[in-house]
């Protein structure tokens, strides 16, 4: 006995693999493509930013609306706004691989969404270490100043260890670049 399922039942299955599959992609599909593809050895600190998490939960949410739209009905119109939908999302998907921060013993690179910013050690003319501290507890942030007067903002998160803040104290007085620590005003 041969079985037969409705067009509609075949559609309804990939929006809910979709649905289903959010929450897994969001937590490790940025995590994967910094530790896999930009991962490197020298690297002090390498993360990806938070908006990466944010993006891929979006892309995700906008590939099920385009997975949804051919259940409800299916003609021409509802397949060309369903492909328009899921280039969207796949596209909000390419986005999320954008942004990530390295600090490495040869370069700093605080890449965000459309803006990226390289300085190798050689170029950096002095590095501070900005705290402040409320009811919430210590703030931290790196600002790391080029020699033409650039500078890239890291704040400290929970990727940052002692070990590591140590290392960047270390690579910059390595590179005779200049290291303060001071309270922001």
């Amino acid at each position: 006995m041969r079985t037969h399922y409705s067009p509609r039942l075949i559609l309804l299955v990939f929006p809910i693999l979709s649905l289903i599959s959010i929450p897994v992609l969001g937590a490790i599909f940025p995590v994967f493509y910094v530790q896999t593809f930009i991962f490197d050895r020298l690297a002090i600190i390498l993360y990806p930013d938070g908006i990466n998490f944010r993006l891929v939960m979006a892309a995700c949410f906008i590939l099920f609306i385009g997975l949804i739209i051919p259940v409800i009905k299916q003609n021409k119109l509802t397949f060309s706004l369903s492909s328009v939908i899921i280039a969207g999302g796949l596209f909000v998907f390419y986005l999320s691989i954008l942004s990530y921060t390295y600090i490495g013993k040869e370069e700093v690179v605080s890449n965000r969404l459309f803006d990226e910013k390289t300085f190798q050690w050689s170029e950096i003319q002095e590095v501070v270490l900005e705290y402040y501290v409320d009811d919430i507890g210590t703030h931290e942030e790196y600002i790391f100043t080029s020699v033409e007067g650039d500078s890239i903002r890291i704040p400290l998160n929970d990727q940052f260890l002692q070990e590591d803040k140590s290392e960047i104290y270390r690579v910059a007085k390595q590179n005779n670049v200049e290291f303060i620590e001071q309270e922001k005003k």
